[in-house]
C-alpha cells in the first residue's frame, strides 16, 4: 500500500512538470514568432496564446495543491507513511517545480514587457496580461 501511496503523492508531479515545460515552449515559440506587437494580428495570437494557457489552469492547479497532502494524511493516518515522506515526496518535488517556475518566469509578465508601435496595441496587451494574470478565463 505504502508503494501506491507515494506513487498517488507523485503522480500530480510528474503529470504537471511536462505540462509546465509544454506551457513554456509555447511562450517561448509566441516570443520567437512575435518579438514586439506591430497589429491586431499580433494581438490575436496573443489572445489565442493566453486563452489555451488559461484553459486548464484552474483543473491543474487544484489537483497538484491537494491531491499528495490528501494521500499523505490518509497514509499517517493508516500508519503507512511517515513525516520523512511528507519532505521526499511531496515538498522536495514541489520546491524543484517552484525553483523551475522562477527560473522560467512568468508568461504573462514577460508579455507585458514587449515593445508596442501603437497605444492602442499597448491598451489591448495591457488588458490581457490583466486577465490573464487575475482570472479564471478569457473575456474576449
Amino acid at each position: 500500500m505504502r508503494e501506491i501511496m507515494i506513487g498517488g503523492m507523485l503522480a500530480p508531479i510528474v503529470l504537471v512538470m511536462p505540462y509546465l515545460i509544454y506551457l513554456h515552449s509555447q511562450y517561448l515559440r509566441f516570443k520567437n514568432e512575435i518579438p514586439r506587437f506591430r497589429n491586431e494580428d499580433d494581438i490575436q495570437k496573443l489572445k489565442n496564446l493566453a486563452a489555451a494557457q488559461m484553459q486548464g489552469t484552474p483543473t491543474l492547479l487544484k489537483i497538484v495543491h491537494y491531491f499528495p497532502a490528501l494521500i499523505w494524511i490518509t497514509g499517517m493516518l493508516m500508519g503507512d507513511l511517515y513525516w520523512a515522506d511528507l519532505f521526499f515526496y511531496i515538498v522536495l518535488p514541489y520546491l524543484v517545480m517552484g525553483v523551475f517556475c522562477i527560473v522560467a518566469g512568468s508568461p504573462p509578465v514577460k508579455i507585458g514587457q514587449f515593445p508596442v508601435e501603437d497605444q492602442n496595441l499597448e491598451t489591448q496587451r495591457d488588458h490581457i496580461v490583466h486577465v490573464w494574470l487575475h482570472e479564471t478565463h478569457p473575456d474576449w
